[in-house]
């Protein structure tokens, strides 16, 4: 593809109506703050979230801004491959734009299959003191890896998820059973169960065919970042091993990997492994939580537990349904650690902005007593007062105490508590 093909606006003014139609992600309304600062602006995330969208969103509200249509202009190196001096070149002729002189406004869309592209682009930011980029791609290692080298001062980055639960309400039209969920109880519930099946992906909001939602995840995510993406950007050799990776983890959610243990397994050495649960981890289709400690690198040495990224991955392998709803949760929050020490186990730590609490996920009517053990004992040891059961439907709150602290343990619904974010 030609530049001019990439940039409708410059004949007809505007993004086309398919884009125009899409409604804004929120992340949209986060990035818009910087437009209008030096620094580039770089957007990360797993394939079909909507990062083009995102840029074609913010290219129209350029243009609605009285930016000319002859001052944007994107280009997609995911779908042809040109080295940024034929793509400035080209489009400087066709406009006749002298961006010495003028404002431009560029945008790179899926900029890690420029090779070098990191120092390029640099060479343009230091020179070019009217071009303000845009960038975005699949691969978060290769992008900010490259990004804090060599563009260190000169960006902000961004990470575009896949949707929260909320968010997909919205994006279906649906934000209004939102405000009334005791009313709206049972819709919300069945919301849940197409949410789970969608993964958060916009373009499968409105998709009720199973088998279509399947062949969606499996060729256009999984094959494209196993087969295109990592390949691109790392030396492997077993592909085949990549997609043996993504299944075992999407089949359990949660997975507490021995990696000398899965290398024998798989008959490869633990190097392997450790690499290539990286490679899927940078390319963002699994996510890994570290076992807590007050001291990182104790926790950085325990085993690690890995989810896939998007509850689409815990429904193409059919995973088990309590194992399911902890992909939903952990989809739905920004959570980095769980808690295993001896018979104590709790699914998810908080621990952010000087902020620790608790979750667990027990999706039955019944409770052990040593849930509600594991979570006071954490309670105790590191002194937090904050904790939450998420069930299916049970709803209350129990208070605790020692040393004259108090604490409190809450039973939230999972259907009430994915409205809150």
């Amino acid at each position: 593809m030609e530049i001019e093909d990439f940039n409708p606006w410059w004949k007809i003014g505007t993004i086309s109506e398919e884009y125009k139609k899409l409604k804004k992600r929120k992340l949209f309304y986060e990035v818009k703050k910087y437009v209008k600062d030096k620094q580039i602006i770089v957007v990360t995330g797993l394939r079909r979230t909507g990062k083009t969208v995102l840029l074609y969103h913010l290219i129209e509200d350029l243009i609605e801004k009285e930016v000319k249509p002859q001052n944007v202009t994107y280009f997609n190196f995911d779908l042809s491959i040109k080295t940024l001096e034929e793509i400035f070149e080209n489009y400087k002729k066709i406009n006749d734009i002298d961006y010495k002189k003028e404002k431009i406004y560029v945008f790179f869309d899926e900029i890690q299959k420029l090779d070098d592209w990191q120092n390029k682009i640099k060479i343009f930011y230091d020179n070019y003191q009217n071009i303000k980029f845009f960038v975005s791609g699949s691969s978060g290692l290769f992008i900010e890896k490259k990004t804090k080298e060599s563009l260190a001062g000169r960006s902000f980055s961004f990470r575009l998820f896949p949707l929260k639960f909320l968010e997909y309400l919205e994006l279906r039209g649906k934000e209004d059973i939102s405000y009334k969920p005791l009313l709206f109880k049972e819709e919300i519930k069945k919301e849940i169960e197409h949410y789970i099946k969608s993964g958060g992906f916009p373009e499968l909001i409105a998709e009720k065919d199973d088998v279509k939602i399947k062949r969606y995840v499996k060729e256009l995510i999984i094959d494209k970042i196993v087969y295109i993406d990592i390949p691109k950007v790392f030396e492997i050799d077993e592909p085949e091993l990549l997609q043996r990776l993504i299944s075992i983890i999407s089949s359990s959610p949660g997975l507490t990997i021995d990696y000398d243990g899965l290398a024998s397994d798989l008959g490869r050495n633990r190097k392997t492994i450790s690499n290539y649960l990286s490679y899927l981890e940078n390319s963002f289709i699994i996510k890994k939580l570290y076992n807590f400690s007050k001291n990182l690198l104790t926790s950085e040495k325990k085993k690690k537990r890995f989810y896939p990224s998007t509850t689409a991955l815990s429904f193409l392998f059919n995973a088990e349904r309590g194992r399911i709803i902890e992909n939903v949760i952990l989809q739905n929050s920004e959570i980095d650690y769980f808690y295993r020490k001896g018979d104590k186990e709790i699914d998810f730590i908080y621990n952010k902005d000087k902020k620790t609490f608790l979750l667990e996920s027990k999706f039955r009517k019944e409770f052990n007593k040593e849930i509600k053990q594991s979570m006071l004992y954490f309670m105790k040891k590191f002194k937090t007062d904050s904790g939450i059961i998420i069930t299916e439907d049970y709803e209350a709150e129990e208070k605790a105490e020692w040393f004259g602290k108090k604490a409190k343990i809450k039973f939230v619904p999972l259907w009430k508590w994915l409205l809150q974010f």
